[in-house]
Parts: structure tokens; sequence; C-alpha cells
């Protein structure tokens, strides 16, 4: 009985924690050509550095930006934002394109009216020193996944509204041996175990995950390491996930060294 509490606790306070996180993932959404109704296309997080705002997700996500396509979030249930600001992405290799990039991380400092926080919606930035790059070893750790699948978004076209679900995962690494065989190391990057068919949710609870589309962009949080729970008052970001690999089971998440990076240079 003991044992069982234990696992009901901990369970209940992972699931609490998803909710708190998901405080600072915003979906981002560009507009359909024919339709003109919203499209998710991936999700980010928003960091605060003194007065400067940032919001933080996968490159390919921004490149919708050099498609043509405007993208934005809601800052209200019926308002949005147009994403605008100096934008950082990491660089692509030369004749490829952004599938060779194997880092893939983009940063948008936030500039013109409507910056956050956005009380209405309940997203709020985190605080700059909430990220910890370099997290190594990799394995030992416990880790959680937080954003927004494309398949869990829908609009309410008589409310006018885009409703939205946000879907958490934990697990541990793939090992270090495996890296390789999707073309990144461990100093890096973070590659998950994922079996879209049988993930383990904030509850502990064996479930389907939704399709994975959509969760590009998410925060990888670390829950704890190999001397045990981080402080519940700061829960840190390690990574930034990526690529699903359906194949291999696996996420492969970017080390959030390179969105410091960024923020250095933006200023």
């Amino acid at each position: 009985m003991i044992i069982n509490h234990t696992f009901e606790v901990e369970a209940q306070v992972i699931t609490s924690l998803s909710n708190v996180l998901a405080r600072h993932i915003l979906p981002l959404f560009a507009e359909e050509t024919l339709s003109g109704e919203p499209r998710l296309v991936g999700s980010g997080f928003l960091i605060s550095s003194g007065t400067n705002s940032y919001l933080v997700s996968a490159a390919h996500v921004f490149d919708e930006l050099k498609d043509g396509h405007e993208l934005f979030y809601y800052i209200e249930p019926s308002i949005k934002r147009k994403l605008s600001g100096s934008l950082r992405l990491t660089k692509l290799p030369e004749g490829k394109d952004r599938k060779g990039d194997r880092l893939d991380v983009g940063v948008l400092k936030l500039e013109g009216p409507g910056l956050p926080p956005y009380p209405a919606v309940e997203k709020y930035p985190l605080a700059i020193g909430a990220l910890l790059p370099n997290a190594l070893p990799r394995e030992g750790k416990q880790y959680l996944l937080v954003g927004f699948p494309e398949s869990k978004s829908h609009i309410k076209r008589v409310a006018r509204e885009v409703v939205t679900e946000v879907y958490s995962y934990r697990n541990i690494t793939v090992p270090s041996s495996k890296y390789a065989d999707l073309d990144v190391s461990p100093q890096s990057h973070i590659v998950l175990g994922f079996d879209r068919k049988r993930t383990i949710g904030p509850d502990s609870q064996i479930r389907a995950f939704p399709e994975p589309k959509g969760i590009s962009g998410s925060p990888l949080w670390l829950l704890c390491d190999e001397n045990g729970p981080n402080d519940p008052a700061q829960t840190p970001i390690v990574g930034i996930a990526i690529e699903h690999h359906k194949n291999h089971h696996a996420i492969v998440v970017t080390d959030i060294d390179v969105v410091l990076k960024f923020i250095n240079e933006i200023g």
C-alpha cells in the first residue's frame, strides 16, 4: 500500500506539473490558402530576458514564413498576433534543405504591440534562467515533453474558435549507442524512446499518443536526474523537439544551448 500510495502521489504531481508548464507553450498557426482557416503547424514556447521576450520553436516551423505564409498565435480567444521581430534560424547545410539541418532551431525576438504575457489565454513567458544547457550525461534522467499535436486541434465554426489540446509524454533516452543511427550525438541532442501506441502519460498510465505532427518546437523538461527530482519551484528546459522517427521509435531533441546562443546574438 505504501508503494501504491507513492506511485499515485507522483502521478498526481506530474499531471499538475504538466498543466503548469503548458502555460508557457503556444500552438502556432498558419492560415489555409483556400479556406483562410487556422492550421496548426507547430508548438513554441515563450522566454523572457530582462524586458525582452522571445518565441522559441523548430526552424522548420518558422520556415513557413519563408514560404509566404503568415504565422500567428492567439493572445485572446479570438485575437491573433502575427509573428514579427528579429529571427535567428540554424543554418542549412550547403546544398541541403531543412531536413539536413540536424539542429533545426529558431528564436524570434518579439517586437511591436501585443507582447506577453497573455492572461486572457493563460500564456506567460518563462525566465531565461529556466534554460539548462548541456545537461550531460543524457542517460539516468527522466524527461517530460509537452506540446500541441495537430490532430487535437479543431475549429468551432459557429463560435469562430480554435480549440487545441495539450499532450505530454515522459520517458528516458535511448542508449547512447543508438544516437549515431539518427545522425546526432549526445553532446548536441537528446533522443527519447517513443512508441506512439505505448507511451507514458503524465499520470504514469500507458496510452496511445496522437500522431505527433505539431509537437515540433515543444520544450523538453528535465524531471529528475541521477541525484533525484529537481527543485519543484523550477523545472528546467533542456531541449527542443525537432523530429519524430517512426522507424526508430524515437523523438529527436536539440540541446537548449543553441537557443541561449541565439538570444545572446539578438540581444
